[in-house]
């Protein structure tokens, strides 16, 4: 019994980049949902790396990552996002197209990177009008800050 409810499962097509994305959205239907409360189930090792270095680097003050890189803000009260594109460039990588809109406000455009960990889909990079890519803007602040005196 045990062994047909495993063969079960393992013959379940694994979630594909546009389902962990909505299923990630999902989580924002609760009004305190944070990625950074489990972030190793949203971003991909380098980003969650540069993430916490940018955290311990500003010693308890706000480091360069002053929201949420998920909902593009820092608070998410009526968030409604639209995934707009979903292209799988291989079998462990594919962008994700999200527009994010507010009550009453215009959306946004923001594409997610994601990789296929062994854990799941993680985001590895997020980009937008602003900032063509978060982890090279924590990285490059990361630098910046480990250099100074």
């Amino acid at each position: 019994m045990i062994l047909l409810a495993l063969l079960a499962a393992a013959a379940q097509p694994a979630e594909g980049p546009r389902a962990y994305m909505e299923r990630l959205y999902a989580n924002y239907r609760t009004s305190d949902y944070s990625p950074f409360t489990h972030p190793e189930r949203v971003f991909a090792p380098p980003l969650l790396r540069a993430i916490k270095e940018d955290s311990r680097l500003a010693n308890g003050e706000v480091g360069y990552l002053d929201g949420d890189p998920v909902c593009q803000c820092q608070d998410s009260a009526g968030i409604h996002p639209t995934i707009t594109s979903v292209t799988q460039e291989r079998p462990d990588k594919a962008v994700v197209r999200v527009s994010i809109g507010w009550n009453g406000d215009k959306a946004r455009p923001a594409t997610f990177k994601l990789v296929r960990t062994k854990a799941g889909w993680r985001i590895a990079d997020v980009g937008s009008a602003d900032e063509p890519s978060l982890l090279r803007a924590l990285e490059t602040a990361n630098r910046k800050a480990r250099a100074k005196p």
